[in-house]
């Protein structure tokens, strides 16, 4: 997984930014797995949320669910605050500086947390009846 994640932040940061920090190896050895776990963690339970509480067990109880669009908007746009939070705070943790390394990281995380959001959107939805109402 470390290897993934790695791969993954390494890719996505060099399209943005061509310098590598002298804190390369601290976020390759630590920083990069962790927010990665952490994101596609905070993104699946976002999901799950709001699929399943959102739109089964509150319209359950009111006859009233949070399945329009522009509820699963704000759960995207909360997945993406999330995402750039959960990158800084464990950079921060870990004991990176604040350079612009760390600020394309986050902007990074930022991209990649709702793109995990989207991709479980779409399994979730694909096997699941409770999620037929919503709108992806």
């Amino acid at each position: 997984m470390q290897q993934f994640f790695n791969s993954l932040y390494t890719v996505a940061i060099g399209l943005l930014y061509d310098r590598k920090t002298p804190l390369y190896g601290l976020y390759k050895a630590e920083i990069f797995n962790a927010t990665g776990l952490y994101t596609v963690l905070t993104a699946l339970a976002l999901v799950v949320v709001f699929y399943y509480v959102f739109n089964h067990f509150i319209p359950a109880l009111t006859h009233q669910g949070l399945y329009r669009p522009i509820h699963w908007l704000l759960v995207l746009l909360l997945v993406a605050g999330l995402g750039a939070l959960l990158a800084w705070r464990v950079s921060i943790g870990q004991g990176a500086t604040s350079d612009p390394y760390m600020r394309y990281f986050i902007l990074t995380n930022t991209w990649i947390a709702p793109l995990w959001f989207v991709l479980f959107s779409v399994a979730l939805k694909w096997g699941s009846h409770h999620a037929r109402r919503t709108p992806f």
